[in-house]
């Protein structure tokens, strides 16, 4: 029989263990290995290192090429300019002046710069003994971070809006982009022996502003609608569109093709807006799912381990740039010591030293534009599979199982008065756990016929509250009748007791705007009457599910912390009959949802349906 098209020998073999390798590591639960580690080991055991049963070839090295870009373009993907610059949340227990210092970007850009001049002083150390030639390459590779490893491990804790996790991330996506920025020109001045090579880098930046203004200026025109779903997939199709434009761009004006791919990432990631979420889960499933295991199983293939044993200096390197590497990505760390307890400031210092990806494909563009020799390649590639084994492990051993987190389902309400009471009994027809505080005695008898807890206390202060179970509330709603009363317990509610929500309600313009500034919900009640007529005169079905005049149908927000829900596509999730979810709150980000959106822990999801469905919702939420 002829034999048609290319052999598909080592490729089916590389599919079949980029298969079994999770399945395998699933079952080892006392020793979390990242699964990209495990796909280099498992192909040092079937390449040139190993049994040699995989050789990479022309097909091989196309979906190595593709695995890579996806790999870059999926992190870029991953980065949220919004969150990174707006400042994040800040640390508790700290005075308000030095929590202020607090921001993920700028403490990102503090301990890289931090890192990159110790990776320089240990670069030169090693020059000067004779155990490297390229200082600056070896600074860019040690300065990389695992910021495919690290971003799961925190998601996995739920510490990605901690004010704690939004440093570290930010940090691993600044020593994911920087070092590669650097890296390229370094490439383009050691291939071409001149640094006008590397201005063709703006070229590539332009052409990424140039894609923005014109993807922005169309989406006016809704050309993509009817076209994201079933057959057509048009998202993802532009994704991976985009991806391989920018591939081949940097190809084409001698830019490495790994930062093409990053900065399509990035764009794709401020085109997406609210569709960001899902589009990733999308590009996740062909990128994670094939193409990437690909690149880091051919990573271990192409392991050169005779290269490293038989070279006697590149063999003493490992142990000395393991060492190095660890000091100098983990002490700069401490500086987190000022914010943070001691326990979780040495796990952030560990979980900082991991390296993968970007460490990986960086090493392999200095060997291929001659900074280094194979022995020296696969001492840094081994470097890295150890730190990204190492960093998450002990990162999870110093932090501890993490405890699950309270559920908050009740609501404090600061003041007894008329408008308390009212609102009480309509949170408690409705399962809500309801508390009032307040310092007036004989007000509470009411609240307690109404099956309202009451506790007789000041509403302002932080002991007063915690009598309330503040500790365990999910929103605290602050209406007494003193404006100033009510900014300090919305203020200990958000400060000191991390409740979600503070409404307060305030009349004065200064306390409005104090609030505002503050993140505080303030409620003008002298001018929420007028609004509520207004929105009955203009849309009085829309105003009767928000205030449940319709006893048919409502509108209610739930907060998913666990059940079935999480971790579920919208379109698979068992929803009660007649519910629908018309929005999802993540963090800052507010997502209309369509079916392949998948929930996940911490979302508010507000929905639409009968108010004989809210227990069952409940039970679904967790």
């Amino acid at each position: 029989m002829p034999h048609h098209g290319p052999a598909l020998g080592s490729l089916v073999l590389v599919a079949i263990l980029a298969f079994v390798v999770p399945l395998l590591l699933n079952r080892l639960k006392r020793v979390r290995i990242p699964i990209a580690a495990g796909e280099i080991l498992a192909g040092v055991l079937v390449g040139k290192s190993g049994l040699g049963l995989v050789q990479s070839d022309d097909l091989l090295s196309i979906f190595n090429f593709l695995g890579i870009g996806a790999l870059m373009f999926l992190a870029g993907m991953e980065i949220d300019l919004a969150a990174l610059v707006g400042g994040g949340a800040r640390p508790k227990g700290r005075p308000a002046w030095l929590a202020r210092l607090h921001h993920p970007l700028a403490l990102g850009v503090v301990l890289f710069l931090l890192t990159t001049y110790g990776a320089w002083w240990f670069a030169g150390l090693l020059q000067r003994r004779g155990l490297v030639e390229e200082p600056l390459f070896l600074t860019l590779i040690i300065a990389t971070c695992g910021l495919s490893i690290i971003m799961p491990v925190l998601k996995d804790r739920q510490m990605l809006t901690d004010p704690f996790g939004q440093v570290l991330f930010s940090t691993a996506v600044i020593a994911d982009f920087l070092p590669m920025l650097g890296l390229s020109v370094l490439a383009a001045v050691k291939v071409n022996g001149s640094a006008l090579e590397a201005l063709w880098i703006l070229a590539l930046i332009a052409a990424g502003a140039a894609v923005y203004l014109a993807a922005r200026w169309l989406s006016r025109f809704n050309l993509l609608e009817g076209l994201t779903g079933g057959t057509a997939q048009i998202g993802v199709r532009a994704a991976w569109a985009l991806m391989l434009v920018f591939l081949a761009l940097a190809q084409t004006v001698g830019v490495e093709a790994i930062l093409g791919s990053f900065l399509a990432g990035l764009l794709l990631s401020m085109l997406a807006g609210s569709h960001r979420e899902e589009i990733t889960h999308k590009l996740d499933a062909l990128g994670f799912g094939f193409l990437i295991p690909i690149f880091f199983v051919m990573v271990g293939v192409e392991f050169d381990l005779r290269a490293l044993l038989g070279d006697p200096a590149a063999l003493a390197l490992v142990p000395l740039l393991l060492a190095g590497t660890l000091v100098v990505k983990a002490v700069p760390g401490v500086l987190l010591a000022i914010w943070h307890p001691p326990r979780k400031t040495l796990a952030g210092m560990v979980l900082l030293t991991t390296q993968m990806s970007v460490t990986i494909a960086a090493s392999a563009v200095a060997y291929t534009v001659g900074a280094y020799g194979a022995s020296t390649h696969a001492a840094v590639v081994l470097v890295a599979i150890t730190t990204a084994i190492l960093g998450p492990v002990l990162f999870n051993r110093i932090l501890g199982e993490p405890a699950d987190a309270p559920v908050r389902r009740a609501v404090v309400l600061a003041g007894m008065n008329r408008l308390s009471l009212h609102l009480g009994r309509r949170l408690v027809a409705q399962g809500v756990p309801v508390r009032a505080v307040d310092e007036h005695p004989e007000r509470a008898a009411e609240f307690t016929a109404a099956g309202i807890q009451a506790v007789v206390a000041d509403p302002a202060s932080a002991e007063g509250l915690r009598q309330a179970g503040a500790e365990d509330a999910r929103a605290l709603v602050a209406l007494t009748s003193d404006e100033r009363s009510n900014l300090a317990a919305a203020r200990l509610g958000r400060g000191e007791f991390g409740i979600p929500r503070a409404i307060l309600f305030a009349t004065s313009p200064d306390g409005l705007a104090e609030a505002r500034q503050e993140g505080l919900e303030a409620v003008n009640p002298d001018l929420a009457p007028a609004l509520l007529v207004e929105s009955l005169l203009s849309s009085p079905a829309a105003t009767e599910l928000f205030t449940g005049g319709d006893q048919d149908v409502q509108i209610q927000d739930f907060l998913l912390a666990g059940g079935p829900l999480a971790g579920t596509a919208l379109r698979d999730a068992p929803l009660p009959a007649g519910v629908l979810v018309v929005s999802v709150k993540r963090g800052a980000e507010k997502i209309v949802p369509h079916g392949h959106t998948v929930l996940q822990r911490g979302d508010l999801l507000t929905v639409v349906g009968p108010p004989e469905a809210w227990e069952e919702m409940r039970r679904l939420t967790g």
